[in-house]
């Protein structure tokens, strides 16, 4: 066995003060965060304006085809089964859409990130 050394009231007083020095670094890069996220958004923003509104418009679409699905069959489950719905012309041209945008917003997106890194 090994011999330990005794714990002295120093050691367990450096240990306080390292454990409140470090909480309070976590504090403040909590707090600091989010400004920083907006702040690298905001700048990406400025650069890219015209990227940034398309991608900000096709995440709405998608978010709007999403709820607006969640709720449409919601609604479908109260109602007899002998009706039939009409497709939704929102999801149909989404998903047709998708396909042909996905591989333009990849590329974008890693010619960004390259130029970033």
């Amino acid at each position: 066995m090994k011999k330990r050394n005794q714990i002295t009231e120093e050691d367990i007083l450096l240990t306080e003060a390292l454990i409140a020095g470090s909480y309070a670094r976590l504090k403040l890069s909590v707090v600091e965060a989010p400004c920083q996220v907006l702040g690298s958004m905001g700048t990406t923003v400025r650069k890219h304006p015209f990227a940034s509104a398309a991608v900000a418009g096709g995440a709405g679409l998608l978010l709007y085809g999403i709820f607006s699905r969640m709720n449409r069959h919601g609604a479908a489950k109260e109602e007899s089964r002998d009706k039939k719905s009409r497709p939704d012309m929102t999801m149909e041209i989404i998903s047709q859409v998708i396909p042909l945008v996905s591989p333009y917003i990849a590329g974008y997106l890693e010619k960004y990130m390259k130029g970033e890194s």
